[in-house]
């Protein structure tokens, strides 16, 4: 769409907005150092950080939780998750035990920094946390997993399978 209205020699813009309130904007990094057997395309996480700007933090160990929670509930879906659709677009992977979601044993630990700012908009500077802290965690994960492989993992989720495919197509994968 951008390319045929450049081409007509058109501008498109946009102006969006909802409500009539100030928001606040939670940022939030993530960083992991991977390992991963060529063998076998297992992943091992050694480390996971995740810094988070949440304002001012006045309940340390909650607003904690909240972040070790959205890591986690990300890493299933960088790891695990993957919604199938049939022909028709309906879902096949509905039933629960066809689908794989992350369990505790799963979830690495993650160190937790907060970045305290004060927000003007926020109660007492606070910024919410809510889902902000699932943001970054794939494509930190896909960054680290380049960096462990040399290979550049665009789909996700990114399974021990897919990775031992590109290792083995790359020619870096070893035979067991």
């Amino acid at each position: 769409m951008f390319q045929a209205a450049r081409a007509a020699g058109r501008e498109l813009s946009a102006d969006g907005h909802w409500g009539d309130s100030a928001r606040s904007v939670a940022f939030n990094a993530q960083w992991f150092r991977l390992a991963v057997d060529p063998g076998t395309g297992e992943i091992r996480i050694l480390r996971s950080v995740h810094a988070a700007d949440a304002g001012k933090v006045m309940n340390p160990v909650q607003c904690r939780g909240q972040v070790e929670g959205g890591v986690a509930q990300a890493r299933g879906a960088t790891l695990f998750e993957n919604v199938r659709l049939d022909e028709r677009g309906e879902v096949t992977t509905a039933a629960l035990r066809r689908y794989r979601l992350p369990q505790f044993a799963d979830v690495p630990r993650t160190e937790v920094h907060f970045m305290e700012t004060s927000d003007a908009i926020g109660p007492l500077g606070a910024k919410s946390m809510s889902e902000s802290p699932f943001n970054p965690v794939a494509p930190a994960f896909a960054n680290a997993l380049r960096d462990a492989t040399g290979i550049r993992f665009t789909e996700l989720p990114l399974t021990r399978h897919r990775v031992w495919l590109a290792l083995h197509e790359a020619g870096r994968s070893r035979e067991r």
